[in-house]
């Protein structure tokens, strides 16, 4: 007779980048992924196992995020991962997991399939520019558009998808710039959208490279007259724009605290439960940080079984974001929502079906 296996619950590995740029986004996710944890658990758990929630820092290098995946799938023995990183990591952890568990990739993103073993959860460039450029001509005259973003392979990308939009619309592309991490020096970017008398400028930057840039460009005397719209941009970067800057400051998302959709208030009541005053309000990022923990279940009871590597098998084909969505149990929110900023909240002008 066989001994029986110890039965050690079911360990999840969030992994996110706790300083840096993406790091404004950690306690929300944190948060988020907590409650949802807490709520499977007390409804019997997964399979009959309790959730166990093991955190590490990516870092903010490929080799960070290797290492902190790794870490995840070999010392920690996880049976799944859900991460927000910034592009250009998500590879590094996708390798550091070794195929031993299903990586759950969260954040906004250039969209294509993220490779085997991993589903993504979130709102794509296309999804979010086409529609947004539309209305910006229809309803803003724009014609002239300029494209800023970070040099890494979102940006890269979203660049190739702005013009792409920007053709499609009638519009004209007439300017862009890539900058290193951590730039600050935008004095020559900034005269360049002057001189080019630019309608509209589509924003690609992560984090705080975001809020820095959105705050030279008021403090240049260009948000009184030129439209920005910021990809990957939710309320708490806004928050850090409080005190001025948001002037003709736009951001497309499927989730903003102003327009929640798809069942959120209830969700949001329960987060505030249990953390108000004491973590960030949720945001788009938070949100679906908690519809992974969800889709981490849902995946093992179609395994039928808590085990990493069946369940980062499972995930070798594309699990499109719809189908994923009706795994846990609802519909994914189809809509994107264009919104501009009013103060330190987001009022939605338009809402469209992708």
């Amino acid at each position: 007779m066989q001994p029986a296996l110890p039965i050690h619950g079911m360990k999840i590995g969030l992994i996110l980048s706790h300083d840096g740029l993406a790091g404004i986004w950690t306690s929300g996710c944190q948060g988020a992924a907590l409650l949802a944890a807490a709520e499977l658990n007390a409804a019997g758990g997964v399979l009959g196992q309790e959730i166990e929630l093991v955190e590490v820092d990516s870092g903010e290098t490929q080799d960070s995020a290797f290492q902190a995946a790794q870490r995840l799938a070999i010392d920690e023995n996880i049976d799944a991962a859900i991460g927000l990183q910034s592009s250009d990591l998500r590879p590094a952890v996708r390798r550091g997991l070794c195929g031993l568990a299903p990586y759950i990739y969260t954040p906004h993103y250039e969209g294509g399939f993220c490779g085997p073993g991993t589903a993504q959860l979130g709102i794509t460039d296309a999804e979010v520019l086409n529609p947004s450029l539309d209305w910006m001509v229809s309803h803003r005259k724009a014609r002239r558009f300029f494209f800023v973003g970070n040099d890494y392979i979102w940006p890269r990308a979203a660049h190739g998808t702005t013009m792409d939009a920007v053709r499609r619309v009638g519009g004209h592309f007439i300017g862009d710039a890539l900058l290193p991490f951590g730039s600050r020096d935008y004095a020559e970017i900034l005269d360049r959208i002057r001189k080019a008398r630019a309608d509209v400028v589509v924003i690609a930057m992560l984090g705080e490279d975001s809020i820095c840039f959105n705050r030279a460009f008021a403090e240049a005397g260009l948000s009184s007259t030129i439209t920005r719209l910021n990809l990957a941009f939710d309320e708490m970067q806004l928050l850090a724009l409080a005190d001025g800057g948001t002037e003709n400051l736009f951001a497309a998302q499927a989730y903003f605290d102003t327009s929640r959709g798809h069942g959120r208030d209830a969700l949001v009541e329960r987060y505030d439960a249990c953390f108000s005053g004491r973590r960030p309000s949720m945001t788009a990022n938070s949100v679906q940080c908690y519809d992974a923990i969800f889709l981490v279940a849902a995946i093992a009871r179609q395994v039928g079984r808590i085990d990493g590597c069946r369940m980062a098998h499972f995930l070798r084909p594309r699990l499109q974001r719809d189908l994923a969505y009706r795994m846990i149990g609802r519909e994914a929110d189809a809509n994107v929502r264009l919104a501009e900023a009013d103060g330190v909240d987001f009022v939605v002008r338009r809402a469209f079906v992708s």
